[in-house]
């Protein structure tokens, strides 16, 4: 399938690790160029070397998406390669877990820009060149709790955060739609990366019981009976980055393998 984008800029934060690597990879493989941007230089040089081994085209830039400073270098560094991203991915790890009374003024602000002021910095150094060429693409990795909080994990600061991310390009999708801009946000369930597995040890560890325990309480509620793969997710980023998901917009989608209760 093409999904035409062959030649267009994609600018893939978090992507060094995960779905975003995936990402990454599969922008690269529809003929994208690729920057890809993470904090650790070393994944991020090793992931570029995949990529650019694999026949693509891909730069790395070291940034903090939470600092307004890095993502603009960022965007100017892709822009100086391959010219202004057409297409940008935001992928920002989210805060640690905290219960209410653990919530504080200063880790509610710091959760707030991780999961909602990033985004903002993002479209800001991105959407000039976009409204200009009246085709652009944004989209969102975040999570399923931002609709529906598991009521067994201590995510305070994550789910009340990632709430008003969605709500945030909900509304640039309405504003932006006119100019051809499309803004999604791809709704994570638990998925097989090396964070979520260094999260289940975490929980394992503090439950002095296997991790494959933990993991077996999760498959439990998942009506697939399993985890998700890294690109069956990003697979979904990449078409809603496409032109053939030019007609998909402000849309909030669960990759999830039914987790999700709500029929809506």
């Amino acid at each position: 399938m093409d999904l035409g984008i062959a030649g267009k800029v994609a600018l893939v934060s978090g992507g060094s690790r995960g779905v975003g690597r995936k990402a990454a990879e599969m922008f690269a493989e529809e003929g994208c160029k690729v920057a890809v941007v993470a904090r650790g230089k070393e994944a991020l040089d090793e992931t570029v070397a995949a990529i650019r081994g694999a026949g693509g085209a891909a730069i790395g830039v070291a940034a903090d998406l939470t600092v307004e400073a890095d993502v603009v270098r960022a965007v100017a560094e892709a822009t100086e390669a391959f010219g202004p991203p057409d297409i940008a991915v935001s992928n920002v790890h989210g805060p640690g877990p905290a219960s209410f009374d653990d919530l504080t003024d200063e880790n509610l602000i710091d959760a707030f820009q991780r999961m909602t002021i990033s985004l903002v910095y993002m479209a800001r150094a991105c959407l000039p060149h976009m409204k200009q060429q009246r085709w652009g693409r944004l989209v969102n990795v975040g999570s399923g709790a931002a609709k529906e909080p598991p009521p067994g994990l201590r995510h305070m600061l994550a789910n009340s955060t990632r709430a008003a991310a969605v709500g945030l390009n909900k509304s640039m999708a309405n504003e932006l739609g006119r100019y051809g801009i499309t803004v999604n946000t791809v709704a994570t369930g638990w998925i097989g990366t090396e964070r979520m597995h260094e999260y289940v040890s975490k929980v394992a560890a503090e439950r002095n019981i296997p991790p494959e325990q933990v993991l077996g309480g999760v498959t439990a509620d998942i009506p697939a009976g399993r985890v998700g793969r890294p690109e069956e997710e990003a697979s979904l980023v990449v078409y809603l980055a496409s032109d053939l998901g030019g007609y998909i917009n402000g849309e909030f989608i669960n990759v999830d393998g039914g987790s999700h209760r709500s029929a809506f």
